[in-house]
């Protein structure tokens, strides 16, 4: 549990970011973070705003330590969460297939026996992402079509995401 002073920071900077004021979020939980230990939710908070600030580094950081945090917490589902947008970030801003397919394993097996959670549809976006890459299109499609219909149900951004990958497929495979 934070103090007063350490609650009040991150406060403040979940009302920058919600006025889209990046740096200044980044710097109030950047402050936080280094006198307390933050929760597995404001870690997430903490890379968002490092993200939009430009700090990947900084990103990835808070989302392996989010995922850990989780772990120590019992909250696999939290957890694979967290192993899902690092390797979401990692797919997306360096293309470290490798460490990719490492997060989606670690999240896959976290949320073995769970029913389907957004983080289900992120994992089918990642991988349709990592299918097209690869230049395995069908299997591109198939994994689009699953983020599709389970961030229809759980996480539109998702969905879109999905959408977007299916008509990546469809255009690759030479429909246009």
């Amino acid at each position: 549990m934070y103090d007063d002073a350490e609650a009040a920071l991150v406060e403040q900077a979940r009302a920058a970011a919600s006025n889209g004021d990046w740096s200044q979020a980044y710097d109030l939980l950047v402050g936080a973070d280094a006198r307390v230990r933050l929760s597995v939710e404001d870690l997430g908070l903490l890379a968002e705003v490092a993200y939009a600030a430009g700090h990947l580094d900084v990103t990835i950081e808070a989302w392996e330590r989010a995922h850990a945090e989780a772990l120590r917490l019992g909250e696999p589902v939290a957890a694979a969460g967290a192993a899902a947008r690092v390797a979401l970030h990692l797919l997306m801003d360096t293309a470290l297939m490798a460490p990719v397919r490492g997060w989606v394993k670690r999240a896959e097996r976290l949320l073995v026996g769970h029913d389907e959670t957004p983080t289900h549809a992120w994992l089918a976006v990642i991988r349709s992402y990592e299918r097209l890459m690869m230049g395995d299109i069908r299997a591109a499609g198939e994994w689009a079509a699953r983020a599709v219909a389970v961030g229809s149900a759980c996480n539109p951004a998702a969905a879109a995401l999905g959408r977007v990958a299916e008509a990546h497929a469809v255009i690759l495979e030479g429909d246009v």
